[in-house]
């Protein structure tokens, strides 16, 4: 089974307000620099398991000069055994534009996933992420020049209606992307946006409104004909983003870039998110490592868990071998204590229609279970 790889672009022309991810302000001096030091990190690692799938994100790699990306591509395919099967470019609006889009596809980029976020202006404004005014033309541009293409949104974002969400339907349906990721607004971390709510400056939508949307989303989404086959995702045609299906199934990628992280050989790595610090370790002829583990058994079983039960087609636990002993007591355990939200068929282990909607809850009792079994094996 093939490999993944990750390149993060942290460049940005502006800073959303809800964006937690790791980012710079675009500066044409500093992005020389980063890809300079970008192409020394590859360097570092030698693979000899085939790169399957390859996923440019960000930031806004699609405000990367094209000619830094043909030049990372070429260096990625003389370092790495590469068979790309897909290869993903993340978008802003704003840089869809017809020769843009031709470069891309001359460059192999077979998926373009656009950040859309929102068709309602008032909303975007308040995410300090302006849209173009011909943004359905672009969009339309982009479906006719490319067979893959993934259109972002997120539910529950300050002055989300059931009108604002009909709307995005409507663009949905107008559009025909391939694939939907639909996220539910994450308010635990801190971000501009959610220093405002906290200082009474904004509100965010009442939480019984947004489970109404959500099921209006599921429902409409199913009658579009997408099927819904992650917590956040709905494609059709069988077009899943297949990268994204590596991290969910705990397989193996490698993750170049600030921030970027991989998993390997039961080994996981986060890289600095400080660029000064990016930059001089990789000067140092060091990797960027801020964390590195090696997982134990037990470990890798629920990050296994943890990502798999994201799926509708939940986590086979016979894909891999685990002891019997710690298999018997983890599914006694998730059947005692989360019965209710999880069918399992023997080593099978699937989230029901409720389970989905209350994932966070189940991931911390999920915990809980991890401590429980931890002590029992300790012993």
């Amino acid at each position: 089974m093939g490999m993944g790889v990750y390149v993060h672009i942290p460049f940005c022309a502006r800073k959303c307000s809800y964006c937690d991810f790791c980012t710079v302000q675009y500066d044409s001096e500093l992005v020389d620099e980063y890809h300079r030091s970008l192409k020394r990190e590859i360097e570092m690692y030698s693979i000899s398991d085939t790169v399957e799938t390859l996923y440019f994100g960000g930031g806004s790699p699609s405000l990367y000069p094209v000619e830094l990306l043909n030049d990372l591509l070429m260096h990625l395919n003389s370092s790495l055994k590469m068979e790309i099967e897909e290869a993903t470019i993340e978008a802003n609006p704003w840089e869809l534009e017809r020769e843009r889009l031709q470069e891309w596809r001359k460059l192999g980029f077979s998926r373009v996933s656009v950040g859309v976020q929102s068709s309602e202006k008032s909303i975007l404004d308040i995410c300090n992420r302006p849209a173009p005014s011909d943004l359905i033309e672009r969009l339309v541009m982009c479906r006719e020049m490319f067979d893959n293409l993934n259109l972002d949104f997120i539910l529950g974002l300050p002055g989300d209606t059931e009108g604002n969400v009909r709307a995005n339907l409507e663009l949905i349906s107008a559009i025909g992307p391939d694939h939907v990721s639909y996220y539910v607004f994450d308010s635990d971390h801190e971000t501009e946006l959610m220093g405002r709510v906290h200082d009474a400056i904004i509100e965010m939508p009442d939480p019984e409104i947004l489970e109404g949307l959500h099921d209006l989303l599921l429902e409409s989404l199913g009658k579009m004909g997408y099927k819904r086959y992650e917590i956040s995702s709905w494609s059709t045609d069988n077009r899943e983003c297949l990268h994204n299906l590596k991290y969910w199934r705990n397989e193996e990628y490698l993750g170049f870039g600030l921030s970027a992280g991989g998993h390997f050989d039961e080994k996981r790595y986060v890289n600095t998110d400080d660029l000064h610090s990016y930059e001089e370790l990789i000067g140092r002829n060091l990797k960027p490592v801020r964390e590195f583990s090696r997982n134990t058994t037990i470990q890798e079983l629920f990050e296994t868990l943890f990502m798999g039960l994201r799926l509708t087609e939940g986590v086979d636990l016979s894909r891999k071998r685990y002891p019997e002993e710690l298999l018997d007591l983890l599914i006694s355990r998730i059947r005692l204590y989360l019965g209710e939200y999880i069918s399992s068929d023997s080593k099978v282990v699937v989230l029901n229609e409720i389970g989905m909607d209350v994932s966070r809850s189940i991931f911390q009792k999920l915990l809980d279970i991890k401590e429980e079994i931890e002590i029992a094996f300790s012993t």
